[in-house]
């Protein structure tokens, strides 16, 4: 993204793309008369974080259904600060979810690789406990390093190793099973979705979900990894007016503005699926939908779902209030804002 954020706090991407199969999107079907069922329908779920009661009331209020052809895809972030990230990568595994990889999810799997070259289970449970408590603000920054020998956050000195994630990302780690972490290092960081090109659409003529966003103009198999992970706006390069580089903060206005306006130019648009950005919430722009509604502390959990229906492709969003129990967010809420940047 910038040298800021050095490629290599990337966990390493067994694919980078994927193509969701025609078989799991929505497609014009009879209805059944004996059960009255449509045809299959798309939920995608924005940042989960860990909350599986809530992902949970979500489906019902959604009325998922497997079995009728329904899908679930996680539109990253499924784990990390919330109570049950296990559970949630349980559930998906057993609804046959397709996902994509958050900054969260990269943290976690970094952080259980860390675990694996250092010493393993049992090392890392001690260790972690010397370390800051859950609450402290310091908590869920991949960026920081820290060290264990000496550190007023730290305890007494008992190894040399040096930290890059809070407890809450080592823990978490230690929650999930080999099983669940292989599940999460086999998620690609950009889903394409194909939508039936001879219907009319709400979302135009490509879908695509990526977690955080995606720059105008450079094609799919060019974008930044760590930009695909963590952007949240966008600045112009000034020496080239339709190139932009990809800003973690938050900006002035989100990078969705932009690619909105970028599509706009175009004769086939690209309508964009994304999270990651709780401070805006949902965001319902002409060819971006942002579905991080901050459910982790204490609001809402969403989800987009996409029908075929009277001939059209079309598609809601329905959201659930929180379920499980939320946590304090990382920096200090804005009273207009009433929620937190994910950092």
């Amino acid at each position: 993204m910038t040298s800021k954020k050095p490629p290599k706090k990337v966990y390493p991407i067994t694919t980078f793309i994927s193509d969701l199969p025609t078989s799991l999107i929505p497609q014009a079907y009879p209805s059944s008369v004996e059960n009255g069922s449509q045809s299959r329908r798309l939920v995608i779920v924005g940042d989960v974080h860990g909350m599986r009661k809530s992902l949970e009331n979500l489906l019902d209020k959604v009325g998922f259904n497997k079995a009728n052809g329904d899908h679930l895809v996680l539109a990253g972030d499924i784990t990390n600060k919330g109570p049950d990230s296990s559970g949630v990568v349980d559930l998906a595994i057993k609804l046959g979810a397709s996902a994509v990889r958050g900054n969260h999810d990269n943290a976690v799997l970094d952080a259980a690789a860390e675990i694996a070259a250092n010493g393993g289970l049992e090392q890392f449970k001690s260790l972690i406990e010397t370390l800051a408590t859950p609450d402290t603000p310091r908590e869920d920054l991949p960026k920081d390093n820290v060290s264990t020998q000496g550190s007023e956050k730290s305890g007494p000195a008992t190894t040399d190793i040096t930290l890059r994630h809070g407890a809450k990302t080592y823990r978490t780690a230690l929650q999930l099973s080999p099983h669940q972490i292989e599940w999460l290092a086999k998620l690609p960081l950009i889903l394409r979705i194909q939508l039936p090109r001879d219907v009319s659409s709400s979302l135009g003529s490509n879908l695509v979900v990526a977690h955080a966003g995606l720059v105008p103009g450079v094609p799919l198999e060019e974008q930044d990894p760590h930009a695909v992970l963590h952007m949240r706006s966008l600045t112009r390069k000034s020496d080239k007016e339709d190139e932009f580089m990809p800003e973690e903060s938050a900006g002035e206005e989100g990078w969705a503005s932009e690619w909105d306006r970028w599509q706009d130019k175009l004769t086939s648009r690209t309508t964009v699926v994304f999270g990651h950005d709780a401070k805006r919430r949902l965001q319902l722009g002409r060819c971006t939908i942002g579905l991080d509604t901050a459910c982790v502390y204490g609001n809402q959990l969403s989800a987009l779902v996409i029908s075929f229906n009277d001939a059209k492709i079309k598609h809601q969003i329905i959201s659930v209030d929180y379920a499980d129990i939320p946590v304090a967010p990382a920096a200090p809420i804005k009273e207009e804002n009433k929620t937190a940047i994910d950092k």
